[in-house]
Formats: structure tokens, sequence, C-alpha cells
């Protein structure tokens, strides 16, 4: 008799649109229980969208959970990365091995007077010609930029940024290199490449000589 009634308020939640979970819970039945009772159940229109709304707000809840998780994980890393970072003063020396790995990825080997290292990421651009000034004694007279860029680019506006990025002036850049576009596809907030060039034979043979010797 007990079950008949609990059998007869779950038949009425759920065409009012209630899920097997909250069933389950008001009822105090398990959620396996309400499924097997209710699966005859036709639900009204009413009733699929308020079942429907639940689903979806579950989901959002799920991922604001997950987000929030990975929020906290990053904010920890983040912290573990600054303090080894405040800790970590590389010497010139050091600074040239990080100069060299980074020249090996990004750049050019074939020149034979002239060190060449083109990127689009303004970051990595900065962080490489800081460095380099760093960890080598170099002449700002023979640092020379060539921009690469698209028809639907401003030249001046981009030989603007990349000499902000660079601290190269703007004198000392080249004529711009005008890549092919349809017109059709353009990239938001992208910068078009750089390409630095700096003219010293002695500096290029000891950046490729440490390659080299990192290599092996």
């Amino acid at each position: 008799m007990k079950n008949d009634v609990l059998k007869n308020k779950a038949k009425t939640l759920r065409k009012e649109g209630f899920s097997f979970r909250e069933i389950s819970e008001r009822l105090k039945i398990s959620k396996s229980t309400a499924s097997l009772w209710l699966r005859d159940v036709t639900l009204s229109k009413v009733a699929k969208k308020r079942i429907c709304k639940l689903g979806v707000d579950g989901r959002n809840k799920g991922n604001d959970s997950v987000k929030k998780r990975i929020a906290k994980e990053d904010k920890k890393i983040l912290f573990k990365v600054k303090n080894s970072l405040s800790e970590c003063l590389l010497p010139k020396n050091d600074l040239k091995f990080v100069c060299a790995l980074l020249y090996w990825c990004e750049g050019g080997k074939t020149e034979k007077a002239q060190l060449t290292f083109i990127n689009s990421d303004p970051k990595l651009v900065r962080y490489f010609v800081t460095i380099f000034r760093k960890a080598f004694d170099v002449d700002e007279k023979r640092f020379r930029a060539l921009i690469h860029v698209h028809k639907y680019h401003n030249i001046g506006q981009q030989i603007e940024f990349w000499s902000e990025v660079t601290n190269i002036p703007k004198s000392q850049f080249t004529k711009p290199y005008s890549k092919p576009n349809t017109g059709k596809i353009t990239k938001e907030n992208y910068q078009g490449c750089v390409s630095i060039k700096y003219y010293g034979r002695e500096i290029r043979q000891e950046m490729l000589f440490l390659i080299n010797e990192i290599s092996k």
C-alpha cells in the first residue's frame, strides 16, 4: 500500500517535470526505483521543458565548478612560478644559453655576418631582444628590423608597434614585406611578423657555437 502511494506521488511529480534525482530525494527512494516506476509516464511539453532546463543548469553548474577548481589550481601554480623566478637571477653567461636556445628555435642559420630572429609573438620578440642585449655587448646601430604585413595592415602603425616592442628606432626599419592575402580572412589583433637582424659576425659565431655545444 505504501508503495502505491509513493508511486502515485512520483507520477504526479514526474508529470510536473521533476527529474528522477529530485523525485528520489523528495520521496526517499533510489533513483533507479524512480526510473523504473516512471519509465512509462508521458511528459507534457511544459514538463519536458523543465527537465531540459534542469539538465542545462546542471551542466552549467558543473562547468562553473570545474572552472573554479582550475582557477584555484592555476593560482597555486602561478604563485609557485613567481617564487621560483624571484630567486632566479641569471648571470650573463646563463642568459647567453637562454638566448642561444631561443635562436636555435626561431633564428636564421644561413647568414654569414648577421643574426636573424623572426616571430609574430610580441612577448617572445621582446624577451629575445631584451636578453640578447643583456647577454652580449651589442652596438645598437647594428640592429635592423623588417616587418612582414598583409594588405589589411596599416604599415605606419605596425612599424610604430614593433619599434615599441623591440626598442629599435623606426629609422632602422627597412622596407616592409607585404605578404599575399586574399582579403577574405583577417586575423584579429594579428600584428604581422617582425624580422630582427643584428649585423655582427663575432656575436653570430658565438651564438652558433653555443647552439652546437648545447646540441651535444
